[in-house]
């Protein structure tokens, strides 16, 4: 079994530099200032050539990466109605507040609102390619998250990295660093609503020494393999391959 990284550096160097393998960079340059500011406004394409590159874009990513997008799009269609929206994404963040103990206008709970809501807005929002603002359908769902991994490679590991963490403390109610089994399952059953067969398959990859536990550089691993990677023995797809 895959040895699990100890030091937060090293998993963050890691899966930088698979992201950065992916992602691609381009650079120009316009000779002068008149004429830089007429070329900019030349070459800026319109709202649906960049749409549609962006749906290209999430057209072409591997398969294997659409799958584990379409899956995290049905947990967090919490009313079922085909769509995600922000008020979906904070339903999630209070189911995930009170299975950890921590109510609605808790510190912890009120950080992981506002740090949902700040995601929304720099991936949905702020884009002028995302076409409805308030309102994700599936498809729309998995380009944002394509796009996300692709053309923003060190925003998305810190979204990941902001989230895990966050989610870990709220958890973690005896400040110990780790995470319980009972109380993982529990989490992974309820919040994430997997069925418990496949919430003690991920737990019995993860925990690779079999003590029962899970620290956050373990869970740090998963998560990231599971949104970013593309390759089906990497520790995060092993564990939650069967989602």
């Amino acid at each position: 079994m895959t040895e699990i990284p100890k030091d937060d550096e090293t998993a963050e160097v890691t899966r930088r530099s698979v992201l950065r393998g992916t992602a691609g960079l381009a650079a120009g340059s316009v000779s002068g200032m008149a004429m830089a500011g007429a070329a900019a406004a030349e070459s800026k394409p319109d709202a649906a050539t960049t749409i549609a590159a962006a749906e290209r874009l999430a057209a072409n990513q591997d398969p294997y990466l659409r799958r584990k997008q379409l899956w995290m799009f049905d947990v967090l269609d919490d009313d079922g109605d085909g769509a995600v929206t922000p008020a979906d994404t904070m339903r999630f963040a209070h189911r995930l507040a009170r299975l950890t103990g921590h109510t609605e206008n808790s510190p912890r709970a009120q950080q992981l609102e506002a740090t949902v809501n700040r995601i929304w807005h720099s991936l949905v929002v702020k884009p002028a390619w995302v076409p409805a603002q308030e309102r994700l359908d599936r498809e729309q769902f998995v380009t944002v998250m394509a796009n996300s991994v692709a053309e923003k490679p060190d925003k998305t590991l810190q979204y990941i990295g902001v989230v895990t963490n966050l989610a870990f403390a709220m958890a973690d109610e005896d400040n110990d660093g780790r995470i319980a089994r009972d109380d993982g399952l529990r989490l992974v059953t309820e919040v994430l609503r997997v069925e418990r067969e496949h919430a003690e398959h991920a737990w019995s990859v993860l925990d690779s020494d079999e003590n029962g536990y899970l620290g956050y550089p373990e869970i740090l691993m998963a998560v990231t393999d599971f949104i970013i990677s593309t390759d089906p023995q990497a520790l995060g797809n092993r564990a939650f391959g069967r989602v």
